[in-house]
């Protein structure tokens, strides 16, 4: 929400001036976004992951929802992987982890509603159910991970500060 309205990883104001308005107007809920209450109707709008999004999707009725990228204000982030130095087999790790960045690994990964990191052909049956390349055109990796991280720790205090406070 701060990139589509202005502002930047180091600059969060445009969002919470935004959000904090929509909850004045009581459209802010306390609700998590989770597929529990997704299901039961309390979370009109939820802003989550998009393979989590399609997760919970599929699960609860196809047609009762829509999943997109907002055009405006996107991130993307990749996931990592760890091995473990002390781990009691160390090269299964390894070979797990080669596993996951194969064709097979990506296909396996995009059948859970993971988009895949590497640019691989997957069959169309699943292709039909993953969000369609043309959203992703305008989503952004975070830029300045330093700046990120010092307004990453403050977020929770600021959110309940500025915008759940003015909730209805």
């Amino acid at each position: 929400a701060a990139y589509a309205l202005g502002g930047n990883e180091n600059n969060i104001e445009p969002a919470i001036k935004y959000f904090a308005n929509l909850a004045k107007e009581g459209r802010v809920s306390a609700a998590s976004p989770n597929i529990q209450n997704l299901e039961k109707g309390e979370v009109e709008v939820g802003l989550i992951w998009d393979f989590n999004g399609l997760s919970y999707r599929d699960s609860i009725d196809k047609e009762r929802f829509e999943v997109l990228i907002p055009s405006d204000g996107s991130l993307i982030s990749g996931y990592t992987t760890i091995i473990n130095k002390w781990a009691k087999n160390p090269n299964a790790a390894k070979l797990t982890r080669e596993y996951i960045f194969s064709d097979d690994g990506q296909i396996n990964l995009a059948k859970g509603n993971a988009r895949p990191i590497r640019k691989i052909n997957l069959p169309e049956d699943i292709k039909k159910r993953m969000i369609p390349d043309e959203q992703y055109k305008n989503a952004r990796a975070i830029e300045n991970h330093e700046a990120w991280d010092k307004t990453s720790k403050n977020l929770g205090r600021v959110w309940q500060e500025e915008v759940l406070v003015n909730r209805k």
